[in-house]
């Protein structure tokens, strides 16, 4: 057996299949695609004479490997402003809130927010270790509106529910009301959930992104 490989087993060997932790920032693919390229560039071409020099080269880059480039520090500044604005604009409850809210409170105060959110009547968001549940949901006696179950399947699966919040809290180009100047003017459609069919049609068009 040759003590290197030929060019043609180099060449696959570089095909790294690599199976990143479930919830990962896509934006932080391509400064780990970078940094370990180089490491296993480096690797694969050091001798016996060149290993602890590769190996201080190597430290020096695992170290960096989640060291964020713009495009991600951008992202969670985005990200960071939206979580902001939607917590500022409106009523958030926390689950123990609605809890006491119900008519007949359930004794797990957990309920009936949790039962609500796993067959996706309504949505929460996580901030400061607790998890939130936006006013706009429900109805006067706290009931989830039916519209939010609706919404939340047009949109479809979403890896960060601040995206779901981000949709609901900022105007939208697809929903329209009537200003007192007679003008046309996008809404929030979390202030246009009695337009069903245009908030509706709305939720299809979504994109992707924290801000709507």
């Amino acid at each position: 057996m040759p003590d290197h490989p030929d060019s043609a087993t180099l060449e696959e060997a570089l095909v790294l299949p690599l199976i990143l932790p479930k919830g990962t920032d896509p934006a932080v693919v391509s400064s780990l695609h970078d940094a370990l390229d180089r490491a296993i560039a480096m690797t694969l071409s050091a001798d016996q004479a060149q290993m602890l020099e590769r190996a201080d080269r190597m430290a020096e880059l695992l170290t960096g490997l989640f060291v964020p480039n713009d495009a991600l520090l951008e992202d969670r500044l985005h990200r960071a402003q939206t979580v902001v604005k939607a917590l500022n604009d409106g009523e958030w409850l926390t689950a123990e809130q609605l809890n006491a809210l119900q008519a007949s409170p359930p004794a797990n105060k957990s309920h009936p927010a949790s039962d609500w959110k796993r067959r996706s009547r309504i949505f929460s968001v996580s901030y400061g270790d607790a998890e939130w549940f936006a006013g706009y949901q429900f109805d006067s006696r706290h009931q989830p509106l039916p519209i939010i179950k609706d919404v939340l399947k047009a949109l479809g699966k979403v890896a960060d529910p601040w995206n779901i919040a981000a949709w609901f809290h900022f105007p939208n180009g697809w929903i329209a009301k009537r200003a007192t100047d007679g003008s046309m003017r996008p809404v929030a459609p979390k202030d246009a959930l009695d337009m069903r069919e245009a908030v509706l049609h709305a939720a299809a068009q979504r994109q992707s992104s924290y801000t709507a």
